[in-house]
């Protein structure tokens, strides 16, 4: 292949550029954009730039414009070139010196127009832009997850192709497990692949010939058992059988289980319950010279195992016979839906610009585009698909249209597929295209075109199989550009000179990446030598640096437990050495820092390993974050959310309050979860929390729930006390994020949201916003995943987990056939042989480009663990470092731990060349005790955000009046439903005595269930209540509802009802004594008030002095000593709660407060001193003045002329038990706080505020 220079290179026909690793891609794309610019005169809306992510083309954007002005100062200014591209550009007869300038001034001027777009934000705009042409709606709504809509279509599907089967395929498919989900796993990722390949092609299989032999067979072997089990189960006994098998206790075993399935009439999968009853199964445990059992019995066992395994064999069949039907609906059928609903996903625009390009008019829509965008650059076109090429190869004239396959919309559910479309004539799919034989071709073409099509990648960096790339299409594409416009970019501007000769040894065996199409080049680094790695101011030398496990038992394959545990153990060792050993780097500038914790990368495989190893660098205090291609959805965090949020939808519910009290994002642990079951006030106040996160997600939606579990409910302080907490406050935050973005969009509720999130934590698809955000911009060590390491650069790279061999996805066996086309086998002849093989070698090949995209991110240094572990001889690492060595798994679990040293000690001596060595070898560092790891400065400080150094007040919080009378650390207040006294059988987790009275006969309000959870049921009665419609049948509708919403039994309706007729007809006011509830007229009260009141100062002693004087023992019993008990920090801010009820009557504005506390069994209980003595008990006395002077500002802002004397009626506490109509006293606690409480209040604790003085 030839190497690339600017000079002579022809930039007006296709060429396709391989360029490794650190090789200057970015730079190469830039600067054949130049020289469009300057020699073809093309502005920037005629240069096509197609990248792969948003972020990669916000990058090109921003270096083509900048090489743009760069190259116009140059110009301008007469400085000497300083690159290849600047001295071209010089070069005499290649530009025009004087119409340079302009053409670069014009395309800065242009710019905002260029064509720099993602795969995707190309194909869509090429379909609008020639609608008519390509047959496009001008708008469609674009969609970046369609799992819902595949998921309809699955369930359609099993409805009505499945279900009607009924008999023994329903059967076994439900025994297996099967569902819709589960049947089109073989398609994930392909769900509209024309160019896929499904075999074996069966026909449905005729089941009723296995299902009569089996039910022949089945009657006679249960009456013989019936008749002769004794006989039969001595005879197996007593013969001289191998005992592993034939042990007495297991052949009993085996007849229970017999008995159990044949007096059923049913037999399991495959008959295996009978296996130690047949003839096959005795021959086969025969020992020598013995009498096997002659038991007729035996025999029937053996056809009937036989039947059953036929008909297993014929379920099998016809579920490969429906999952290939399954996946031609799916195609076709998500289709015509999509453009039923005018609906696309990102993958629909290239599938319809494909669609358009092939179809009778595709010449025409090329031919604009080729008008419309005078040249193209594919950037990462490693990671091309055969859509993509098939679209790029149009482009540039390379591949006539291929409309000769059609593809017909499959019939309904009802009718017989025929392979004729069966909806109306001019459907849409009823003659869209597949791709055929799509690679053949653009080979029989190969060379014709002259349009200039750059495409630039590396074949050996093709690696996002899974994301749907397809290194075969990479490759097409280079046959159909031929040998002679194919080269190579050789000079490695990343990597030190001694890493390149190590990178170039490590892979100069025989065939590297396991294909005769992809080659190892050696390149040479650029780098400066100056730019190295210091350590006590010396060259690190041996860069590339290899750790062979050690093994104490010599021939046995180290376990992968272990071995994870002893790399991880190494590698933050070395890091924290490397960190405290006097390294430096010395930068392009020639200016020494120090290594720093964010030079370092930890190169993992899955986002397991990535925990493993942060938890393993936390334990010494280095910082680190992960950088990965990981959900957000994979988190714990998202799970612990989902439990909150479940909680918070039914806050009534304490089975899920106390699930989400376990999470990690809460912090009970078990023995703290038994503790607060015997503990009703905290209980309760833990259930106040979670109505108001109820309340706050219906009236302020997700964002206002997050504020409050974040802040106010302790969360935030939670999870950032224990190690990791950044990165689970980061997972939380942008997991709330996202499910605020999806109720914004879709208009959802809590509910809605629960289910938004479950459905995403089970694996379906996710678009880019969904991965995991670094969780901090600080200085760090960095974990991420090899895939998302892929284009970034660090000094220092670390490998752990070099020896862990690739894993098979999904079970599914998907592979490439001669011609290349993509092949899922689901049950074929050769599916466990040739065809898994093939799938293995594909994922052989790819782990051996992941390797490579590895240990390139390095600029100095490279760690790489190795050995003989449990499952090393399937990695790459194996091939280029012990060759054709080891024929066998076995063979190399016998080397030696040293064996394996010297290997790679003789590749070690190949890459000295003139120089020293570029690779070192050692065993593994074990038991190595690291050094301390202390914080540095970097004197060479690069730019950040501003950090805030001012100090932030400690004592600003919000109180409530929870916080207040408990003087605790949160200060979250949550609605007002009642603490509880402990009295017996009150405690909230008493489930069982509630069950009990749920179902006792003639009960009363009295026997109402205690606790938090009936204090809801009952405050949510008077919450949701119409005062103006006191109605026998309406109030009996809302009893009702609100017992159910609760989970109470209708039986405890009729005492309901009862105390809600008591209370609204008693009289509330005594000096209206014609007064209740019943009279308030409509729009009269508001319920679940919240306020904020700012607070000046908050103590324990400033609301002593408050209310020094105040209080009237008659009225307010000893209250005077709990507030001389309270022991309330000062503290300032905001105090926070919500009044159950608010009336106006009269002019008047009246306090209500509903309290369901169990004060005993009968009216008695309930009077005025018993009241007081909960009233002082609970401090309610102090939450009520707290109403008073929150209503008082209200009012002072709200009311004209308002004064508290004559507008303030007082506050109303109704225990809810012992209301009775006739008897005011009863069940009735009501006070008025005096205007001197609300002047004191006023100055003393409140803040000012805009309003007339008292």
């Amino acid at each position: 292949m030839k190497t690339l220079t600017l000079t002579g290179f022809d930039i007006s026909a296709p060429a396709l550029i391989e360029a490794s690793a650190g090789t200057g891609k970015t730079w190469t794309i830039t600067a054949l954009y130049i020289l469009l610019v300057l020699e073809k005169r093309l502005r920037p809306e005629e240069i096509l730039v197609v990248t792969y992510t948003r972020a990669a083309t916000a990058e090109l954007r921003d270096r083509i414009r900048k090489r743009l002005g760069d190259t116009l100062e140059l110009y301008l200014s007469g400085r000497e070139p300083v690159d290849d591209l600047e001295r071209v550009l010089l070069s005499p007869g290649r530009v025009d010196p004087e119409m340079a300038p302009r053409l670069l001034t014009r395309a800065l001027y242009a710019f905002d127009n260029a064509a720099v777009f993602t795969i995707h934000g190309f194909c869509q705009r090429a379909l609008q832009e020639n609608a008519f042409e390509s047959g496009s709606l001008f708008e469609s709504e674009m969609t970046a997850d369609q799992s819902a809509l595949v998921q309809r279509v699955c369930d359609d599907f099993w409805r009505a192709r499945i279900m009607p089967e009924k008999g023994p395929f329903l059967e076994w498919l439900v025994a297996g497990g099967m569902t819709p989900e589960k049947l089109a796993v073989p398609f994930e990722g392909h769900f509209q692949n024309l160019g896929l390949q499904v075999i074996p092609e069966t026909a449905d299989p005729d089941l009723s010939g296995p299902i009569e032999a089996r039910d022949a067979l089945l009657p006679r072997v249960a009456a013989m058992w019936q008749a002769q089990r004794g006989p039969i189960i001595q005879q197996l006994c007593q013969a001289k059988l191998n005992q592993t098998s034939y042990k007495q206790e297991r052949v009993e075993a085996a007849a229970r289980r017999l008995d159990d399935q044949l007096s059923a009439g049913v037999l399991e999968q495959g008959g295996a319950c009978l296996s130690l009853f047949t003839t096959t199964k005795i021959e086969s445990a025969r020992k020598k010279d013995s009498i096997l059992p002659d038991h007729p019995f035996f025999e029937l066992c053996r056809q009937l195992q036989e039947a059953a395994l036929l008909l297993e064999e014929a379920c099998r069949n016809k579920l490969i016979h429906y999952q290939a039907a399954l996946g031609q609906w799916l195609r076709e059928e998500l289709a015509r839906r999509k453009q039923a609903l005018n609906l696309r996903c990102y993958d629909d625009l290239l599938l319809d610009l494909h669609l358009a390009l092939e179809a009778a008019s595709g010449e025409r829509l090329a031919s604009a585009l080729r008008e419309r965008y005078r040249a193209a650059l594919i950037d990462e076109f490693q990671d091309t698909d055969p859509l993509q090429w098939q679209i790029f190869a149009r482009l540039a004239g390379l591949a006539p249209a291929d409309a000769t396959s059609g593809a017909a919309c499959p019939p309904p559910f009802d009718e017989p597929y025929t392979g004729k479309c069966s909806s109306s004539p001019d459907c849409p799919n009823s003659s869209r295209p597949s791709l055929g034989p799509l690679f053949d071709a653009a080979d029989a073409v190969s060379g014709a075109a002259s349009y200039p099509l750059f495409l630039i990648g590396d074949p050996k960096q093709a690696i996002y199989s899974f994301r749907g790339a397809d290194i075969h299409a990479y490759l097409a594409a280079a046959r159909a550009i031929g040998r002679d416009r194919r080269w190579t970019l050789d000079i490695n501007r990343r990597s030190s000179d001694a890493l390149v000769r190590g990178i170039n040894t490590l892979f100069s065996g025989e065939d590297p990446f396991l294909s005769a199409e992809i080659a190892y080049h050696d390149v040479s680094s650029g780098r400066s030598p100056h730019q190295q790695l210091l350590q006590n101011g010396i060259a690190l030398e041996q860069p590339l640096r290899f750790w062979v496990h050690q093994r104490e038992d010599q021939g046995r394959p180290l376990d992968t437990a272990s071995a994870r545990t002893a790399a991880i153990g190494a590698t933050v060792a070395e890091i924290a050495r490397l960190l405290a050993g006097g390294c430096e780097i010395i930068g392009k500038d020639d200016r020494r820092r120090p290594l720093q914790p964010g030079d370092i990368a930890v190169l993992v495989k899955a986002h397991y390993q990535a925990d493993r190893v942060q938890q393993a660098l936390g334990a010494l205090g280095i910082p680190s974050v992960q950088h990965g291609s990981a959900t957000i959805f994979e988190s714990a965090e998202a799970h612990d959310l989902v439990r909150i949020l479940r909680a918070a939808a039914e806050p009534g519910q304490g089975a899920l309050v106390r699930e989400a009290l376990l999470t990690g994002l809460i912090g009970f642990s078990a023995e703290e979860l038994f503790e607060l079951g015997h503990n009703d006030v905290a209980w309760e106040t833990w259930l106040m929390r979670f109505r108001e996160l109820h309340q706050a997600a219906l009236t302020g939606g997700v964002m206002a729930l997050a504020a409050h579990l974040l802040d106010e409910c302790g969360v935030r302080q939670q999870v950032l006390a224990h190690a990791g907490g950044e990165r689970r406050l980061t997972n939380i935050l942008h997991c709330l994020e996202l499910l605020h973005q999806a109720e914004r969009e879709h208009g959802a509720g809590l509910e809605a949201s629960i289910v938004w999130l479950e459905r995403r934590i089970t694996g379906e698809q996710q678009d880019e916003t969904a991965l995991l955000r670094l969780e901090t911009d600080e200085h760090a060590v960095v974990i991420s995943t090899i895939y998302a390491s892929k284009g970034l650069e660090y000094p220092v790279v670390f490998l752990p987990f070099a020896w862990d061999a690739p894993s098979a996805r999904n079970g599914r066996i998907l592979f490439h056939d001669d011609h290349g086309r993509m092949v899922l086998d689901l049950g074929s002849d050769k599916r466990e042989s040739d065809h898994k093989q093939r799938a293995r070698a594909e994922q052989d090949a790819e782990a051996a480009r992941l390797l490579y995209v590895a240990v390139t991110r390095a600029q100095f240094l490279c760690y790489l663990a190795w050995g003989g572990v449990n499952g090393a001889y399937g990695s790459p690492l194996r091939r280029l470092l012990h060759g054709s060595r080891f024929r066998d798994s076995k063979a190399f679990a016998a080397a030696s731990d040293q064996e394996l040293v010297d290997d790679i000690a003789a590749l070690a001596g190949r890459s000295a060349g003139e120089g020293s060595s570029a690779i070192a070898v050692q065993l593994m560092p074990q038991d190595v005790s690291p050094p301390e790891y202390r914080a540095g400065t970097d004197a060479a400080a690069v730019f950040a955000c501003r950090r805030l150094t001012s100090a932030v007040p400690g004592d600003w919080r919000i109180s409530s009046f929870s916080a207040i009378a408990g003087a605790g650390d949160r200060q979250m207040q949550f609605r007002d439903h009642d603490a509880l006294l402990p009295t017996a059988g009150g405690s909230a987790f008493s489930t069982a005595g509630k069950e009990q009275l749920r179902t006792e006969t003639g009960v009363t309000i009295f026997d109402f269930p205690r606790g938090a959870e009936a204090g809801t049921c009952l405050h949510e009665l008077f919450e949701t209540l119409d005062f103006s419609r006191i109605e026998a049948d309406a109030m009996k509708e809302s009893c009702l509802a609100s017992l159910q919403r609760n989970g109470y039994d209708e039986r405890w309706l009729p005492a309901v009802s009862r105390m809600l007729n008591e209370v609204t007809a008693a009289p509330l006011i005594v000096s209206e004594p014609g007064f209740s509830l019943s009279a308030l007229a409509p729009g009269s009260w508001l319920t679940e008030m919240e306020f904020y009141l700012p607070l000046r100062r908050l103590s324990g002693a400033r609301l002593r002095e408050v209310f020094h004087g105040l209080l009237d023992p008659l009225r307010h019993g000893d209250f005077a000593e709990v507030l001389a008990a309270l022991n309330l920090q000062e503290t300032r801010g905001m105090l926070q709660g919500f009044i159950d009820m608010v009336f106006e009557y009269n002019g008047r504005y009246y306090i209500v407060d509903w309290k369901s506390n169990h004060l005993g069994d009968r009216r008695e209980a309930y009077g005025q001193r018993q009241l007081k003595h909960a009233m002082v008990q609970h401090a309610y006395i102090l939450q009520y003045h707290l109403y008073a002077l929150a209503l008082d500002r209200l009012l002072r802002l709200r009311l004209p002329g308002y004064d508290y004397e004559t507008h303030f009626g007082g506050a109303i506490y109704v225990f809810l038990r012992g209301v009775a109509r006739h008897d005011p006293e009863c069940g009735i606690y009501r006070d008025r706080p005096p205007l001197e409480f609300i002047r004191r209040a006023n100055l003393e604790l409140l803040a000012d505020m805009a309003a007339p003085a008292i």
